[in-house]
């Protein structure tokens, strides 16, 4: 018996289960269903599992890369402790 190899094609996965998306994006389950809501991800059920384009997934990061592009963005020093009341520092 003969075995036929033939060349291992890769294939990207073209959708994700909402726990891959997460880990993709780098966010919580709130902000995935929030994106999902706002129609910037797009998803289908399949059956009841939901299911999310990665497109979808790069289209959004692509839009977000875009948005910040020309943008310098200037780190502030992080303030440690309450935030001041604005009317009482006016005050002193």
């Amino acid at each position: 018996m003969s075995v036929c190899k033939t060349p291992s094609l890769e294939v990207a996965p073209l959708l994700a289960k909402p726990k891959e998306a997460r880990r993709m994006l780098a966010c919580g389950n709130t902000r995935l269903y929030e994106l999902l809501g706002t129609g910037e991800l797009e998803s289908f059920l399949d059956g009841r599992s939901r299911k999310i384009t990665v497109d979808s997934i790069r289209r959004y990061i692509a839009q977000r890369l875009a948005s910040t592009q020309g943008k310098t963005t200037q780190s502030q020093p992080r303030r440690r402790g309450r935030p001041r009341n604005p009317t009482a520092v006016a005050a002193e």
